[in-house]
C-alpha cells in the first residue's frame, strides 16, 4: 500500500476533534516521515480544524516497539494543543 493509501485507511473512522465530522474526506499534508511512521496534518473538510496524526508504516515497525495507539495520538493532540514553542523543539529527539 502506498503511504497516502495507508493514511486514508487509518483515518477512515476517525472524527474531527472540533466538530465530530468523519475525517475520511479531509485534506492531508505530510509533516515528517520516520522509519516506522508518518506524521501528517489533517484539515477537516467540514469545519477546517487542523489535527495531527501519526500513521504507522506497514512492515516497518521497529522490533520490540508497540504500535502507535489511538491513545498515543490523542495524547499527542493534547500536547500540541497546549504547546507554545517552535514545532521542531517539540519533535526533535533529545540526547539521553
Amino acid at each position: 500500500m502506498d503511504w497516502i493509501g495507508a493514511i486514508l485507511e487509518s483515518i477512515r473512522e476517525m472524527e474531527c476533534p472540533c466538530c465530530g465530522a468523519r475525517l475520511q474526506s479531509c485534506a492531508v499534508r505530510g509533516i515528517t516521515a520516520e522509519p516506522d511512521a508518518l506524521v501528517v496534518r489533517l484539515a477537516c473538510g467540514v469545519c477546517g480544524e487542523n489535527s495531527l496524526a501519526v500513521v504507522r508504516r506497514e512492515g516497518r515497525g521497529a522490533p520490540g516497539r508497540a504500535p502507535i495507539s489511538r491513545d498515543d495520538v490523542l495524547d499527542a493532540h493534547d500536547f500540541f494543543k497546549q504547546w507554545h514553542g517552535p514545532i521542531n523543539e517539540a519533535i526533535t529527539p533529545r540526547a539521553a
